[in-house]
Order: structure tokens, then sequence, then C-alpha cells
């Protein structure tokens, strides 16, 4: 394979980061699976560089200022394992799927800082098939106020409650698509 798999790995953070994803067919295979999705969008569930859009769509509603520092890289075969640092500030609603439940944290405007492994299986012509991963969830939501939660985001999920907001992020949570257009870039 003469292709570059620990660079093919970046640019999944850099459009996670920018939202630019009018090449992710270069980077995501047809085929590409995120094992991580199971609390995401429906349509991140699904397979190739559509599911992975949704995956972007999903992050960058909930955070802006994403930003991704990467430090150790292993490659072995087609398969890259990457420890990267993960910080943003939590902007928008973020929306995950708990079994049946849907779970909103309205925006606290805090910033988190949390530690990532990636692994990263690619197919021979360089785009990503196969993705795992091992976060510092429970370091997120700390940093974010949310666990346990502090007064302020108490009010705050009463207050979407009531105002329908909550409800509202519950339906676009629903309805997010891996559609690529300009608009993912606004964030």
């Amino acid at each position: 394979m003469d292709v570059d798999l620990a660079a093919q790995g970046r640019r999944s953070y850099l459009a996670i980061e920018t939202g630019w994803l009018d090449d992710v067919a270069d980077y995501i295979s047809p085929a590409w699976t995120n094992l991580e999705a199971a609390a995401e969008p429906p349509a991140a569930r699904g397979f190739g560089p559509d599911a992975f859009a949704a995956t972007v769509v999903w992050l960058r509603t909930a955070f802006s200022d994403i930003h991704f520092t990467e430090g150790d890289v292993v490659v072995a075969g087609s398969t890259v394992v990457s420890a990267v640092t993960m910080s943003a500030r939590h902007t928008g609603p973020m929306v995950i799927q708990d079994g049946d439940l849907l779970r909103v944290a309205p925006p606290s405007g805090r910033r988190f800082t949390v530690d990532h492994l990636h692994w990263t299986t690619f197919d021979p012509e360089g785009r990503a098939v196969r993705h795992f991963a091992r976060r510092d969830d429970l370091g997120q939501l700390t940093q974010l106020g949310l666990l346990p939660p502090t007064p302020a985001a108490m009010v705050r999920s009463i207050v979407w409650a009531l105002t329908g907001r909550s409800a509202a992020a519950r339906r676009n949570f629903l309805a997010t698509t891996g559609e690529r257009h300009s608009a993912v870039h606004a964030r």
C-alpha cells in the first residue's frame, strides 16, 4: 500500500474540526462502519461516507472550536492507532441515544479537553473501513458540569424541557443526515 495511512486518518480529524466533507469519499470507504456510533444519530450508524458525515454533523451541532492534537501514532499493516487530545466548547445541544431514550444536554458554554485512542482499519485504496475508539467520556461530562449535574445544568435542562427546545433537539437528532453541503461549514 503506497498510501500514508496516518495522514489518511488525520483527514477525519480535520473534517470534524472544519466541517469540510466535500472529499470524504477519498478517505472513507463505502463499507465504513463506526463501532462507536450507538449513541449517535441513526444516520451515523450506517455505512460509508454519509454515515461518517452524519457523525461530523452531530459533533459540530453540539460543539464549536473543535480541535484534535495528535500524539503517538502507530501504523501496523492496514491499521492505524492514534492517541489524540480533543478539545471543544459546548455551544449547541448535545443529544445522545441511550437505548430507547434520547438525552439532551443544553449548551453549557464550557470548554473540555479529553484524551482518545482511535483504531482505524483501511482498505487497499487507503480509505477507512472500520473505526473503534476509547474516549474519556466521563472526563468530558464532568468538565461540562453534567456529571454530577451542576445546579446551572439542571436549570438549563428544565428550561429547555419547558420551552420545547429539548423536543426540537431530539427531532433534529433523529433527522440528522450525512448530507454533505456547505451548511456544515457554518459552525
